[in-house]
C-alpha cells in the first residue's frame, strides 16, 4: 500500500500515534503538542512543528521516535518497533496524508430532572465533541460494495473472495501456493464444521467423486451434521462468557457453586440455532430482547435471555450500588464487545482514551441494564409451577419461624451468659494465673459450659487491637495478680458488657424509630432482583440520607465480638457471615440447642420435623429458564463520576452510541430499551463486519481484524478491507445466514490451499497475514 494513501494511513500510521502518543499528546498537550491531527502535528508545540511533509529526517517526530535527540526520546514507555518508526517515516515522506472527514457531531444529553424526549436533547454545559476525523474511522464507515479487482492469476480464483486475495498478494509480489490434496481438505472442512475427523469411508467417497461438485457435497453435508451446531456454538458462547457454575455469584441456599441449573437450556438454544441457520438479526434480538419479540414463538426464543441471564449477579457485602454498577458493567462489556467490537466498558470512569465514546454514551447503555432484572421463565403448565411455589411458600414460613425462634433464644441466651461474665473470667484465673489449676476440675466444681469457657480463656488472651478493655486483666495476670484483684477486674468487665449490651439495645430502638419516619421516596419500590436465593442486603437504601446512632468504635468492636461474632486478625469483611466464628457468647446450631430448655428444644425438633416432611412432599422443581425481563417503571441512570456510583452526576437518558448515529442519538423508550438496542446494534456495518470477521477466524485461524472484539482505534486494521466489506455485503444479500457464508468461504481457493513451504512467501510474510 502506498504511503500516500488513506489504507497506509490508517493501517500503519494512527494505530501508533493512538497506542504510544494520545495518552500525552491529546487533550493533556503535553509540551504544548497533540498529534491527533495533521493540522496540529504541523502547528507543532513549544519546540516548533512535529512534521516536515516529504522531509521526516528534519521531522521532530521522528527524532523524538528514533531517539537520536537526548532531549526528545519518545515515548516515555520504550522504544517503538523499528516497523512502527519506518511506517512513520514512509508517511512523513509521502507527504502525511491525513484522511478528511464529515462535519463534527456535538453529543449532548439532557440535564438532571429534564423529561426525557424521543431525541437525546442538548443541554450539558461542557458537551462531548466528536470531531470529522474520528467519524471517518474506517470501522464506523458505512459498508461500500467493492468493486472486484482485475489479477493476473486468471485461472487461479474460484470465487470474487480468490480475486481479493490474490490481488494483495501480487501486490506484494507473491503468489499462493497449490491446492490442498483431497485427503487434506476433507480434514480440514470436517474439523472445522464438526470438530470431528472424517470417517474412512467419507474419506473414500470423496477421494473417488471426481464430479466439479465433490467437495461442495462434503461442505453441505458437514453443515447439514448435528455437531456443527455444537462447533460453531462453542464458538458463540465464549463470546457469550457462558458458564454453567459462575464463581462470580454466590448462593448459600441449595445451589452451591452450581447457582444456574438450566443453564444448559440457553447451550442448547444458541447450538439448535446453529443447526437451524437462524438469521442473524433474529439471533441477536432473541439473546438480547427474547421476551420482546411478541407471543408467538416467545417459548422458542427465551432460553436466548441465558446470554444475559446467565452473566454474574454478584454478592452484595453491603455496597449494593457498586455491585449492581459492576453487573450492570459485565451486560455493556458482553453487548458491545459482542456484536460490536467496541470497547464500550472502558468510558465507565472517564471519556474512553481512544475511541470517540463518552461516559455519557456509557451510562445510557448502562441504563438499559438499570432497568433490566433477572427473571426465571417456567418452562411447565401453570398448575404445576403453582403447586410447587404453594409448597416452597410452606416451607419457606416453617424454616422462617424456625430461624427466628432460634434468633431470639440466641440472643435471650447471650445476655444470659453475659450475667455468668465475672464467674468465668475468675475461672480462667485459677487456671491460667500462677496457681495453673486443672481445667477439668475447674469446670467441674463451678458447674460451667466446657465450650464457653474454652471460648473465654481465648478470648481473654486477645491481643488489644479492636479494644482496651483486657489490657489491665493481662497485665495483672503477667504480675501474677492476687484473688481479690482478679476477682475486682472481673466485676468491671462484667459490668462494662452490660452497660455495652443495654447501651447497643437502646441506640438499635432509637435507630429503628428514625428509619420508620424516613421519606417514602427515599426507598426503592422493591429490591433488586437476583437469581433465585442469592444473597443481597434488601436493607440498604441508595439515595436515602439518613442519621442513625451507633456506639463509640471500641465500644462497637466489643459488641460484636461478645454479642456477634470473632473479630480476628486479619478478618476479610466480604465474608459470607455462615463462614466466620460465632461471638464469645454466640451460639448457634447443635450449641445453642443444647443449651435450650426441654419444652424449647421440643419445639425446634418438631420444626424441623415438620420441615422435612414438607420436603419430602413437595413435587420436582418444574424446568425453567434464567432469562432477564424489564422492570415496571424504567428510570435513567446518572452518570457515577470517576466511576462511583455513590458520586452521582446529570442524569443520562438512554440511548445508542453517538458516534454511530446520525445526529443525536434517538432515545430508547420501549421499556428498558433493550429491543431498541438490538435492532440498534442490526443496523449497523461494524455489526456485519465483527460476526463475519468471526466466521472468517474461524476458518482461518486469524481474522481480517484479528482483535476480534475490538474494531477501535486501539485494534488491528483489516488485513484486507476491501474483502471484509465484500463479505459483510454478501451476509446481508444471502439473508444474514451464517451457513451461506461458510459455503462461500470454504468453496474458494484460497480456503482450499496446501499447507507448503515457500520462502519467498515467508520471508515477507511470514504469519501468513496476506493468506498464501
Amino acid at each position: 500500500t502506498a504511503p500516500q494513501s488513506v489504507e497506509f494511513f490508517e493501517a500503519r500510521v494512527r494505530p501508533v500515534l493512538a497506542s504510544n502518543c494520545y495518552d500525552c499528546h491529546t487533550d493533556q498537550r503535553n509540551g504544548g503538542l497533540r498529534v491527533d491531527s495533521r493540522e496540529a502535528l504541523l502547528k507543532g508545540g513549544r519546540r516548533g512543528p512535529a512534521i516536515v511533509p516529504g522531509d521526516p529526517d528534519n521531522s521532530l517526530l521522528m527524532q523524538a521516535v528514533r531517539q537520536t535527540n537526548d532531549a526528545l526520546k519518545m515515548p516515555k514507555g520504550g522504544r517503538l518497533a523499528p516497523a512502527e518508526i519506518d511506517a512513520l517515516a514512509e508517511w512523513i515522506r509521502g507527504g502525511a496524508v491525513w484522511p478528511a472527514a464529515p462535519p463534527a457531531t456535538t453529543v449532548s444529553t439532557s440535564v438532571p430532572g429534564a423529561a426525557a424526549s424521543n431525541t437525546v436533547a442538548g443541554a450539558r454545559a461542557a458537551a462531548y465533541a466528536i470531531t470529522p476525523e474520528q467519524r471517518a474511522f474506517w470501522s464506523f464507515q458505512p459498508i461500500r460494495r467493492p468493486a472486484v479487482p482485475a489479477v493476473s492469476h486468471g485461472t487461479w480464483p474460484k470465487s470474487d473472495i480468490d480475486r481479493f486475495i490474490v490481488a494483495k498478494l501480487e501486490h506484494e509480489g507473491l503468489a499462493p501456493v497449490g491446492a490442498a490434496d483431497k485427503l487434506t481438505l476433507i480434514r480440514r472442512a470436517s474439523l472445522d464444521l464438526t470438530g470431528l475427523p472424517p470417517t474412512p469411508e467419507e474419506i473414500d467417497a470423496f477421494e473417488k467423486d471426481d464430479s466439479p461438485e465433490s467437495f461442495a457435497k462434503v461442505v453441505d453435508r458437514l453443515l447439514a451434521s448435528p455437531q456443527y451446531g455444537e462447533t460453531w456454538g462453542r464458538l458463540w458462547l465464549d463470546v457469550a462468557r457462558f458458564g454453567e457454575d459462575d464463581y462470580r455469584s454466590l448462593d448459600p441456599k441449595g445451589r452451591g457453586h452450581n447457582p444456574y441449573p438450566n443453564a444448559y437450556l440457553y447451550r442448547d438454544w444458541v447450538v439448535k440455532a446453529f443447526n437451524d441457520d437462524m438469521p442473524y438479526d433474529h439471533f441477536v434480538k432473541a439473546q438480547l430482547a427474547g421476551d420482546r419479540l411478541g407471543d408467538e414463538g416467545r417459548a422458542r426464543t427465551l432460553p436466548a435471555l441465558g446470554f444475559l441471564g446467565l452473566g454474574p449477579w454478584y454478592y452484595d457485602n453491603g455496597a449494593v450500588e457498586i455491585t449492581r454498577a459492576d453487573e450492570r458493567h459485565d451486560r455493556v462489556d458482553v453487548v458491545s464487545r459482542g456484536f460490536l467490537g467496541l470497547t464500550v466498558g472502558c468510558a465507565r470512569c472517564h471519556d474512553h482514551k481512544y475511541d470517540p465514546i463518552p461516559a455519557s454514551d456509557y451510562y445510557a447503555l448502562a441504563g438499559v441494564f438499570l432497568n433490566t432484572t433477572y427473571h426465571e421463565y417456567a418452562l411447565a403448565p401453570k398448575k404445576v409451577v403453582d403447586d410447587y411455589k404453594a409448597q416452597d411458600k410452606k416451607i419457606e414460613n416453617k424454616e422462617k419461624l424456625l430461624d427466628e425462634f432460634t434468633k431470639t433464644e440466641s440472643t435471650q441466651l447471650a445476655q444470659t451468659l453475659a450475667l455468668q461474665a465475672s464467674n468465668y473470667m475468675m475461672a480462667a484465673w485459677r487456671v491460667t494465673g500462677e496457681s495453673k489449676e486443672d481445667v477439668s476440675k475447674v469446670v467441674d466444681a463451678e458447674k460451667l459450659d466446657f465450650e464457653l469457657f474454652d471460648r473465654w480463656i481465648k478470648f481473654l488472651a486477645k491481643p488489644p487491637r479492636f479494644y482496651p478493655y483486657l489490657t489491665k486483666w493481662q497485665t495483672m495476670l503477667t504480675g501474677g495478680g492476687s484473688k481479690a484483684e482478679a476477682q475486682k477486674l472481673a466485676d468491671q468487665f462484667q459490668a462494662l458488657l452490660l452497660d455495652v449490651l443495654f447501651e447497643r439495645k437502646e441506640i438499635t430502638e432509637e435507630n429503628d424509630i428514625i428509619k420508620a419516619k424516613a421519606l417514602p421516596g427515599t426507598r426503592k419500590k422493591e429490591p433488586a432482583k437476583l437469581p433465585s436465593d442469592f444473597v443481597t442486603n434488601d436493607d440498604f437504601c441508595p439515595g436515602c440520607s439518613l442519621e442513625l446512632k451507633s456506639l463509640p468504635i471500641e465500644r462497637q468492636n466489643l459488641w460484636t465480638d461478645v454479642f456477634q461474632r470473632d473479630l480476628q486478625e486479619g478478618f476479610d469483611p466480604a465474608q459470607q457471615m455462615d463462614r466466620v466464628k460465632p461471638g464469645l457468647l454466640v451460639f448457634r446450631g447443635w450449641g445453642l440447642e443444647r443449651q435450650l430448655a426441654a419444652d424449647r428444644r421440643r419445639y425446634v425438633d418438631a420444626l424441623r420435623q415438620d420441615i422435612e416432611a414438607l420436603r419430602k412432599a413437595q413435587p420436582p422443581r418444574f424446568p425453567f429458564v434464567h432469562g432477564v425481563a424489564d422492570v415496571e417503571e424504567p428510570v435513567n441512570l446518572h452518570i457515577s463520576k470517576r466511576g462511583n456510583p455513590f458520586n452521582p452526576g446529570d442524569e443520562e437518558p438512554r440511548h445508542f452510541l453517538s458516534v454511530l448515529s446520525a445526529g443525536p442519538p434517538s432515545g430508547f423508550t420501549n421499556g428498558s430499551g433493550r429491543l431498541e438496542l438490538a435492532e440498534a446494534i442490526l443496523r449497523q456495518p461494524i455489526a456485519m463486519r465483527v460476526i463475519v470477521n468471526r466466521v472468517w477466524k474461524g476458518h482461518f485461524g486469524t481474522g481480517l481484524v484479528d482483535t476480534l472484539s475490538n474494531f477501535g482505534v486501539t485494534g488491528e486494521r483489516p488485513t484486507h478491507p476491501e474483502l471484509l466489506d465484500y463479505l459483510a455485503q454478501s451476509f446481508i444479500d444471502g439473508g444474514l445466514s451464517i451457513k451461506k457464508l461458510h459455503r462461500e468461504i470454504m468453496l474458494a481457493a484460497v480456503y482450499q490451499l496446501g499447507a507448503a513451504h515457500v520462502q519467498k512467501n515467508f520471508e515477507k510474510d511470514s504469519g501468513n497475514r496476506l493468506y498464501w
